[in-house]
């Protein structure tokens, strides 16, 4: 009995191992006739100099899915039966890349590294803005992109399998830029500029313009973006390198760190109106300023007081200062208005000086060596203004359109004289 279950054993093993040689002998030749058979299909995708060529290729049904869905998709058999499929697919309402993927599923791998090699991302243009430089603009051309059209791909695939052809041209759809060189080089225009003057101002407060306006030279603002004069320059501090110098204080003329500044803020807002630029900040002094008409200066101080404007063009705004011993210039870049802008100061009313106010230099800041009872102006009076500021537009057929922009009233301010002890 023992004897008899051992030669059965034996003899259920032999049979099995018979069958596993005839399934791997059946599945060898299977591959074989796949890999050899004249109808199996060998695509060549082309783009310019560049090939991607897709063969078929014997497909283990361990390697992909079950036995079940593989004999349904007829994965190695010849052409000829794959395209019936897929016809028939196709009459069910497949689309044509879902089709040819169920039956050629590694051409799914040769369209991916067409991709990989051949598209990319299209290049904005770049421009660089260098104020110092000449030329103060270098502009980086845009490079197109490319992208795949994968339907019209599989498409093209599944035509030239049914003509028997070998050679696909890849469908490749070109992808523009959104700014270009000549787009860009259309905001490398002078729009406007302003010149303030200072020759008779102290060393120390032209080394405070000439800061200021200093750390705005390069400036680039963007379509849409808010420019702040004190945070683009910063507190008004020793340990930023500013000066003592004449200031404004609470209606009288003192002495402070970074006196001076109002008169940069002031170019860069007169240079801002002339540019069209859409101002959303500005204070007035509370005296009338000596460098600037009425209506047309703009107070600044670390606190509470800003000069800010939005660049509301389409495109990007360019600023560029210098300063010299005489004087600064504050100019702005962009693409050119349509119309010239000019400023118009109309004061409406000057009131008396008042009388001045005399101090005893018992410390002798400002009178030394001088005669007792000698006098010495320390400085001048301010008669009280009221003004309004116009913005004047001209067109190239002489139109002028007039806008109101400003009305301001200028405090008095009496003169202060020192005497000598």
């Amino acid at each position: 009995m023992r004897s008899f279950a051992y030669t059965l054993c034996f003899r259920a093993a032999a049979l099995l191992l018979a069958l596993v040689a005839l399934l791997s002998a059946l599945s060898l030749a299977a591959g074989a006739a796949v890999a050899g058979a004249s109808g199996i299909p060998t695509l060549s995708f082309v783009y310019g100099d560049k090939t991607f060529a897709y063969s078929e290729r014997y497909i283990a049904p361990t390697d992909f899915m079950v036995s079940e869905d593989f004999q349904k998709r007829r994965l190695n058999e010849p052409v000829e039966r794959k395209m019936e499929l897929i016809d028939g697919l196709l009459a069910g309402g497949s689309e044509v890349k879902d089709a040819m993927l169920y039956c050629f599923p590694r051409l799914a791998d040769t369209v991916n590294a067409a991709r990989a090699e051949v598209c990319r991302a299209p290049e904005n243009a770049e421009i660089r803005f260098c104020p110092d430089r000449r030329p103060m603009f270098e502009i980086k051309r845009s490079s197109p992109g490319y992208e795949l059209d994968e339907t019209r791909i599989y498409d093209d695939a599944y035509f030239a399998l049914r003509r028997g052809l070998r050679r696909v041209a890849l469908s490749v759809s070109v992808i523009e830029p959104e700014v270009t060189a000549d787009e860009l080089s259309g905001y490398t225009r002078l729009r406007a500029s302003y010149t303030t003057s200072y020759a008779s101002s102290t060393p120390e407060r032209k080394h405070n313009i000439a800061l200021a306006l200093g750390k705005l030279n390069g400036m680039t603002l963007n379509a849409g973006e808010k420019f702040s004069f004190n945070a683009a320059v910063g507190k008004r501090t020793a340990a930023n390198g500013f000066l003592p110098a004449k200031i404004i204080l609470e209606g009288k003329y003192a002495e402070g760190v970074g006196g001076g500044v109002c008169q940069a803020s002031t170019a860069v807002y007169n240079c801002a109106l002339r540019a069209g630029l859409k101002i959303t900040k500005v204070s007035r002094h509370s005296l009338v300023p000596s460098y600037v008409p009425p209506s047309f200066d703009a107070m600044v101080n670390g606190s509470w007081s800003d000069l800010c404007f939005v660049n509301d063009g389409d495109g990007p705004l360019f600023i560029r200062t210098t300063a010299g011993d005489s004087g600064a210039t504050v100019e702005m870049y962009s693409s050119e208005l349509p119309y010239k802008i000019e400023c118009r100061s109309v004061t409406l009313s000057v009131g008396q000086y008042p009388a001045d106010e005399e101090f005893v230099d018992t410390d002798g800041r400002y009178t030394a060596g001088m005669a007792s009872g000698e006098k010495v102006r320390v400085s001048g009076g301010a008669a009280a203004v009221s003004s309004e500021g116009y913005l004047v537009k001209v067109y190239p057929d002489g139109r002028r359109e007039e806008k109101r922009i400003r009305t301001d009233e200028y405090a008095e301010s009496a003169g202060t004289v020192a005497v000598a002890p």
